[in-house]
């Protein structure tokens, strides 16, 4: 507990837990009042600022646990979106080349159905084509082979599986490589 005078009163610094104690005094005082009147303790001032003194000290506690929440959260919050980002993505090494996949929910907007070009159905300007398809809750997959600053670098168009399967990333990525290996 800290203690700074003021030329009208006293600024007093606490723990949590010494604003705990201190409520939890405060409380049985005021409580204790009543069967104490007779004595003429405090004067009747004193008594009508018990209740007012009570719902300051509860007050600042209750600002000093969301305060402690809030500090909490802000810490974590790396830690929860690092989370749910593992959560919608997947990243693999099949036979040399990178595989990774991202879930949401996709929309095909190529023209030609035999031909797809998946986008994320929530990106602004998004709009599926008439009679397209769209995948909700599934992978999209996109393998590349080689580093981005070397000439041997590959990208294939990627494909969206048909669940949210993680087992049917693999089984969708080696049909697109051996597709584009022949």
């Amino acid at each position: 507990m800290k203690t700074h005078p003021m030329a009208s009163g006293l600024r007093v610094t606490l723990t949590k837990t010494e604003l705990q104690a201190l409520l939890k005094l405060a409380r049985l005082a005021v409580d204790q009042l009543p069967a104490a009147r007779h004595c003429d303790i405090l004067a009747q001032r004193q008594v009508d600022v018990a209740a007012d003194v009570i719902k300051g000290l509860e007050l600042g506690l209750t600002s000093v646990q969301w305060k402690q929440a809030e500090a909490k959260a802000r810490r974590e919050a790396p830690k929860r979106v690092a989370e749910r980002r593992a959560a919608r993505e997947h990243h693999a090494l099949i036979d040399g080349y990178t595989v990774w996949g991202t879930l949401g929910d996709w929309a095909d907007l190529s023209d030609d159905p035999d031909q797809r070009r998946w986008a994320d159905m929530f990106l602004p300007g998004t709009e599926p084509r008439e009679q397209g398809e769209i995948r909700r809750n599934v992978w999209r997959i996109f393998i590349s082979k080689g580093s981005a600053a070397s000439d041997d670098f590959t990208i294939f168009p990627g494909d969206c599986t048909e669940t949210n399967d993680r087992l049917e990333i693999e089984q969708l990525a080696r049909r697109i490589i051996a597709k584009y290996q022949e």
